[in-house]
């Protein structure tokens, strides 16, 4: 072709189409954060948030399937270090000892397993969804025809049909989002924070993009950190562990290594330490080019906890 054909920029405009999805779902980082009792109206005085000091421990570590330097070699002064800086925005700042903290963050982290691998019963379990999604919508029809000519004993046993559809959607959806494991016994809907919308009792399991992207999350190896914040008063005087707020953030683990992973996670969770979102939080961000440093003590092993729920 000679200079100036369109022939190139069509093949070029076609390339940026074709990476353009991967190159946002690398950016996309999904958050859930919520908080229990009254922390957050403890926390106000004369009507202004006041800073908290913390102390970090570490949690429970997820390897994954599939071996990962960028993972494996992250130490977890490196993930507190990195966490320390963005839980700031919110004015939470490293206490220098647990007798002198507000809370104590354990930090849980690693990446989901590759659910995909269990494909055939994947397929199944989806392709029986979307079954049940087409009876659904002859038995809407069926039930909307019968009420408009009258016919109330027709409605009835339409409508009983699309109830018992949707129930047995439902139980589809949590065979769905339950039946793949990730490593220590925790599945991957829960380690990053989706069960409790996947499963709600209200949903449409019909036709829901938003539930269909959330499924797909769980099916795939995504890097994540969770953050719960304990109340280090009771922990000190009463020996009870009192989670105060839970923060999780993920992001899909192809195309970018741990350290990328990890500043992209702590960048969109800085806005969300240590409140109450309802649901699932999409948003979108790049890598920061002044990230600046915080410096911790060395770090103390304190014992073990379980994941948070």
């Amino acid at each position: 072709m000679h200079p100036g054909s369109p022939l190139p920029r069509i093949l070029v405009l076609l390339v940026l189409l074709a990476i353009a999805p991967e190159a946002i779902a690398e950016k996309l980082v999904v958050v859930r954060s919520t908080v229990t009792g009254g922390y957050l109206d403890k926390r106000m005085m004369n009507g202004q948030r006041q800073p908290q000091s913390y102390v970090f421990m570490a949690g429970r570590f997820f390897p994954g399937t599939t071996h990962d330097n960028s993972l494996q070699k992250t130490s977890f002064r490196t993930i507190a270090e990195r966490l320390a800086l963005d839980l700031r925005q919110q004015e939470f700042y490293p206490a220098e000892s647990l007798a002198k903290a507000d809370l104590l963050l354990i930090v849980h982290w690693g990446v989901t397993f590759d659910n995909n691998r269990d494909s055939v019963a994947m397929s199944m379990s989806m392709e029986n969804l979307t079954n049940l999604g087409a009876e659904a919508e002859m038995a809407q029809r069926d039930w909307e025809e019968a009420r408009a000519s009258g016919d109330f004993l027709e409605s009835d046993a339409a409508q009983g049909r699309l109830a018992d559809l949707h129930n047995q959607s439902l139980s589809t959806i949590k065979d769905i989002t339950t039946s793949q494991r990730a490593s220590n016994g925790e599945d991957n809907a829960t380690l990053l924070g989706l069960a409790v919308e996947l499963q709600k009792p209200n949903v449409n399991p019909f036709g829901d993009e938003r539930l269909k992207t959330l499924y797909d999350m769980t099916l795939e190896e995504r890097y994540f950190v969770i953050v719960a914040a304990y109340d280090a008063p009771s922990l000190i005087n009463g020996k009870k562990l009192k989670r105060v707020w839970t923060l999780r953030a993920s992001i899909r683990s192809a195309g970018v290594n741990f350290h990328q992973a990890l500043d992209r996670m702590g960048n969109i969770a800085s806005r969300y330490f240590g409140t109450r979102q309802d649901g699932v939080t999409f948003d979108y961000t790049g890598d920061r080019e002044h990230k600046g440093t915080v410096v911790l003590k060395e770090l103390q092993i304190l014992g073990a906890i379980e994941t948070p729920r």
